[in-house]
């Protein structure tokens, strides 16, 4: 009986720390930023809207332009839980000012919808990459 009462208990203790186990991987660490989220951050006018944003604000780098040359730049940067845009890294070199530009557009882009993750907003690391073609 003695041995029944102690492998009851010893499960019962198990199931217990097992359900504390998962209940603390679903919190939400709000200074973390993370890679792998629930939903992914975009932007207000979502991916149509951005590329409407593109297309008004892109200017093209003269340089650039008068030597017919396109690139694609990609940018790597952080979208806070408020929505807003950090620590931009420009992670392609293609010279000709098409680096400057993309960040400059990133930046003026505004407010961002954030990352969820277990339903609150959270930090996420981005990479996007913006495309310069010429018509």
């Amino acid at each position: 009986m003695k041995v029944l009462v102690i492998t009851v208990g010893f499960i019962f203790c198990c199931f217990q720390l097992n359900a504390q186990a998962k209940g603390q991987s679903s919190k939400v660490d709000l200074d973390t930023i993370y890679n792998k989220v629930d939903v992914l951050p975009s932007y207000i006018g979502g991916e149509e809207g951005w590329k409407k944003y593109l297309k008004k604000n892109t200017k093209y780098p003269k340089k650039a332009w008068w030597e017919e040359l396109e690139a694609d730049v990609t940018l790597e940067f952080t979208i806070k839980n408020d929505g807003s845009i950090v620590d931009i890294i420009n992670l392609t070199v293609s010279g000709w000012g098409f680096e400057e530009e993309a960040i400059r557009l990133l930046k003026k882009s505004g407010k961002w919808n954030p990352a969820l993750k277990n339903g609150k907003p959270v930090h996420y690391h981005a990479k996007l990459t913006i495309p310069f073609r010429l018509k």
